[in-house]
């Protein structure tokens, strides 16, 4: 349990504490206890024992009321502590029904000095809601923050809508730094209790006022410095631009074809702008896939500022063009002289503004007639499902793997391909039961390789690879270690390679001798590549690592051959200055410009390259020395630029290790956001610009980015595109992230809302995303089992692909989102299918869904002409109970739902072109046999139709030829 996850239970214990007594509870008529609901307003002032903490507080740790110098009042509340991993902080406890109320809008003043992250990972200075159920039984988490590196010394407005589970009945919320050290001072809290109800609105734009931000305004994009500031024009807050180039900017909520005009309202204060308009807001019109109109590149413009002028109304029209779809308004600065204030805008139809009224946060998809998805704890041995067979036993019976000709080979003769998973701490260190079910689940999806990365990041005891009752990072976690040991031990015997980064999530400590530890991010940030006393600390880190002996394998991780390949860090590079500026303490800027002095005038990024390559190079150089077999990464992480790339052909540097983050572009529609649409190439477009001739190349981690939701409603179709992308741009691995210790049950619902300890909401979860995992025997197939109709030869061993490098993926057509499937092993379609789905030499394939997938797998090692039986998946949308967007333009999430998950039906028809009889049986979530599926028996008698009406909730279906 992490240490945040520990203050929250505790809260939760107390909290009946603090309702004792009936001025603290009412009963309701049917016997029901309610607690008070909290005050609109909370100035923090009220001291009535003079206890030092605000009447209706309790549980401050390091915190007390100061006298003078309050945001909302005198008083306010200062929490200070010098000692980091202190979780300092104050709590208040108040009763809210989950079904009057569908949110809560908390806003706040915050203060910040001197901050220094804590000694676990999430100890940064930060407000936590925690919602409980009958019985006190936790349901959920809302968080604001942290904000470590977003609030300065002056006092800052924060606000947030958070969404209330419909269980709820009392709430906890704590602020404090939570485990960091420094000084955070908190005033004027409000209360904003939303009620379940629609509310309309005419204004496409959600949050004009700018009052709702964390603190950057939320529903905007944000760049270049633009911020919110306090006061607004008669409000707490406004936007404020005063750099150049700094702007905000934000999609209209619907789609703006019928309109013949938008009514744009707002307020705007100057201060010395240039005269011929250092300020100004504009349009962009946007065709259906995120592109700006022809001829429309600049913006169509509403209003342009210059001089300086005190809060004035502003009001214009501009006129739709022909062709426009969507439309984005942006508030811009076009140089550095002065400053501009915006509040309150309004942007409407014209000339009717009625026609364009909608409800916001309560876009929702139509889920009548879906029906619950029903997961299984495990996928049964032998069953349909069962595609352990793809991974010979054990991993490394091929000797290690090496580097040969460009790519990952075996010793023995053979490329190594791998489809694989990435864990999320602390995933890794799992006791013994829940890793060997880890470990069947994965190699019965066909999964050949799991990631393991992130083991240093600190989540408490047992749960990192650090000791955490230490001072230092220099000793392990004895636990940790045994349960790793199992987990490794468990992937071996079952055929699943390990693939190992050693620098991620690692934070030093006191004891460490690393100079200014508490204002490192993660992993030591920039500065890993440029302190001594860091570097010594990951090098004597890694080799206790890969030279200690495995309890249960009996080999140090060194010499063993079922490790794929080792990458040095994930995300540690000088590179990320370019987002964060400051992101060096002083002591290290100072060093960095001094080696750029020694450099003589070496060009800033070629300097960082230069150091990072050196740093790099050693490292490697000190592996090999200590006897490490295996393939070399560099650093794993999602940048692009040209000199960073280049950091990742070192010498001493074996492979590409990627991380590959697909997104959609900025504003595409909704239903355009799916890698089938992308006519860039989808993860082509990115990994190409990291491939290098001759070393081998894997997508270490790759994903959609959700932006913050749980899941986009397309990847089924991208987790198939994705695995038919890698083999014909012949990678040596596909590495899906992630998979996280919830849910405990694989599908029973998104990351975080099922309560009691699963109240992270994480994206990008794979197992919490039955669109995905349940495709990965499909995927694992048309990656590892290539393109020859052969089964002679186990699967990846001597079928030598043709590069396919920089052509156009057969089977997919972007512009139609469609992707056909034809190998001998795996067919069908992805995507919007229209009528005419794909007939193959043995199988046909049609879907009736707008958007499906409908794949069909040999369930054994025959291709499809001459298999046994087959594995069928039709599946489309899947999303969680009560999930709503923001608004129609759906980037951003209004409430994550809760379980169960729901899945769209689909109709498809699957014709097996297969002398003999065929049987057909719809199955379980675990692969068992539930009933025999509808079939209609082909003319001739050539096989049979597998006919899926959607009536039944059933995704698998198996095909048994006799």
């Amino acid at each position: 349990m992490t240490k945040l996850a520990t203050l929250s239970l505790t809260l939760a214990l107390g909290v009946a504490a603090c309702w004792v007594g009936p001025s603290a509870s009412a009963q309701a008529p049917n016997g029901e206890i309610l607690r008070p609901p909290p005050p609109p307003r909370d100035d923090l002032e009220t001291d009535a024992n003079a206890d030092g903490v605000p009447d209706g507080w309790y549980n401050a740790r390091d915190a007390a009321i100061e006298p003078d110098g309050g945001a909302a009042g005198p008083r306010f509340v200062r929490i200070a502590c010098a000692r980091r991993g202190r979780p300092a902080r104050i709590s208040r406890a108040f009763g809210i029904d989950g079904r009057k109320y569908e949110a809560v809008v908390m806003g706040l003043w915050v203060r910040l000095k001197d901050v220094e992250y804590g000694e676990r990972s999430g100890e940064e200075p930060s407000l936590l809601i925690d919602f409980l159920g009958d019985e006190l039984r936790h349901l959920s988490r809302g968080t604001m923050g942290p904000w470590t590196r977003t609030v300065g010394d002056r006092w800052t407005r924060i606000a947030k809508r958070i969404p209330v589970p419909p269980g709820a009945r009392d709430a906890i919320m704590s602020v404090g730094l939570m485990g960091a050290a420094g000084r955070l001072d908190v005033d004027g809290l409000t209360f904003d209790l939303v009620p379940r109800e629609t509310v309309e609105t005419t204004n496409l734009v959600v949050n004009g006022t700018f009052e709702l931000g964390d603190p950057a305004p939320a529903s905007w994009i944000v760049n270049n410095d633009a911020a919110r500031v306090a006061p607004g024009h008669l409000s707490d807050s406004a936007v404020e631009l005063s750099r150049s180039g700094s702007k905000v900017l934000a999609g209209l909520a619907l789609p703006i074809e019928a309109f013949d005009g938008l009514e744009v309202t707002l307020y705007a204060k100057a201060q010395s702008l240039r005269g011929s308009g250092g300020a100004g807001a504009s349009f962009y019109f946007l065709d259906e896939s995120g592109e700006p109109l022809a001829g429309r590149r600049g913006g169509v413009q509403a209003f342009q500022w210059s001089g300086t002028f005190d809060w004035t109304p502003q009001r214009t029209v501009v006129p739709v063009p022909r062709g426009a779809v969507r439309a984005v308004v942006q508030i811009e600065k076009t140089d550095g002289v002065g400053s501009i204030r915006v509040d309150d805008v309004r942007v409407t139809a014209s000339p009717n503004a009625d026609i364009a009224a909608w409800t916001p946060y309560q876009t929702a998809d139509d889920v009548i007639g879906w029906h619950e998805y029903k997961p299984a704890a495990a996928i049964a041995a032998g069953s349909a499902l069962d595609f352990s067979f793809l991974n010979p036993a054990p991993a490394g019976s091929k000797g290690p793997v090496l580097v040969k000709d460009g790519h990952l080979a075996f010793t023995s003769g053979g490329r190594a391909r791998f489809f694989g998973v990435q864990l999320l701490p602390p995933a890794a260190f799992q006791d013994a039961a829940k890793s060997d079910a880890l470990a069947d689940r994965l190699a019965r999806s066909g999964v050949n390789l799991v990631r393991i990365g992130e083991l240093d990041t600190p989540l408490g005891p047992d749960r990192s690879l650090f000791d955490d009752a230490r001072d230092d990072t220099k000793e392990f976690d004895p636990v940790s270690l045994s349960r790793l040991d199992h987990l490794v031990a468990a992937l071996e015997a079952r055929g699943i390679y390990v693939a190992l980064e050693l620098l991620g999530g690692r934070r030093f400590r006191a004891e460490d001798g690393v100079q200014a530890a508490g204002l490192l991010s993660a992993g030591g940030g920039p500065a890993a590549v440029l302190d001594p006393a860091i570097a010594k600390l990951n090098l004597d880190a890694s080799l206790a690592l890969l030279n200690r002996t495995n309890t249960e394998t009996g080999k140090p991780l060194r010499d063993d051959p079922a490790l794929a390949w080792v990458t040095l860090a994930g995300e540690v590079s000088l590179f990320d200055l370019i987002d964060r500026p400051d992101g060096l303490p002083a002591p290290y800027a100072a060093e960095l410009r001094a080696r750029g002095e020694k450099a003589r005038g070496l060009p800033g990024r070629r300097l960082w390259q230069s150091v990072e390559s050196a740093h790099y190079s050693a490292w490697a150089a000190q592996l090999r020395k200590a006897g490490l077999k295996a393939p070399l990464a560099g650093v794993s992480h999602w940048r692009r630029e040209s000199e960073f790339t280049a950091i990742l052909s070192a010498p001493g540097l074996d492979m590409i290790d990627d991380r590959l983050f697909w997104a959609s572009t900025a504003w595409t529609a909704p239903d355009l956001r799916s890698q089938l649409w992308s006519g860039d190439g989808g993860l082509v477009a990115g990994a190409s610009r990291k491939l290098v001739e001759g070393r081998p190349y894997a997508a270490g981690q790759w994903c959609p980015q959700t932006q913050g939701a749980w899941a986009l409603p397309h990847e089924a179709a991208d987790q198939i595109l994705a695995a038919a992308t890698a083999r014909h741009e012949d990678w040596d691995a596909l590495v899906r992230r992630g998979v996280f210790i919830y849910p405990k049950v694989w599908g029973d619902g998104p990351v975080g809302t099922a309560g009691v300890e699963d109240i992270f909401q994480i994206p990008e979860v794979a197992n919490g995303t039955p669109q995905v995992y349940a495709l990965w025997p499909h995927a694992a197939s048309i990656l590892l089992r290539g393109r020859e109709a052969t089964t002679a030869k186990p699967a990846g061993e001597g079928d030598r692909p043709v590069i396919r490098k920089r052509t156009v993926l057969p089977g997919w057509d972007s512009s139609q989102g469609k992707l056909v499937i034809d190998t001998p092993f795996t067919q069908g379609v992805a995507g919007w299918n229209g009528e005419d789905g794909a007939k193959f030499d043995s199988l046909s394939v049609a879907a009736e869904s707008p958007f499906a997938v409908v794949v069909a797998t040999s369930a054994g090692p025959e291709p499809i002409a001459e298999a046994k039986r087959l594995l069928v998946t039709t599946l489309a949308r899947v999303e969680p109970t009560g999930f709503r967007w923001v608004d129609p333009w759906k980037r951003e999430t209004a409430d994550p739902g809760r379980p169960p998950l729901l899945q769209e039906p689909v109709r498809a028809r699957v014709e097996w072109r297969r002398k003999g009889t065929v049987r057909a049986f719809a199955l379980d979530s675990s692969g068992a046999r539930v009933q025999p599926a509808r079939v209609e028996t082909l003319p001739n008698g050539e096989g049979v139709a597998l006919i899926v009406d959607g009536q039944s909730p059933a995704i698998h279906w198996e095909l048994v030829a006799e």
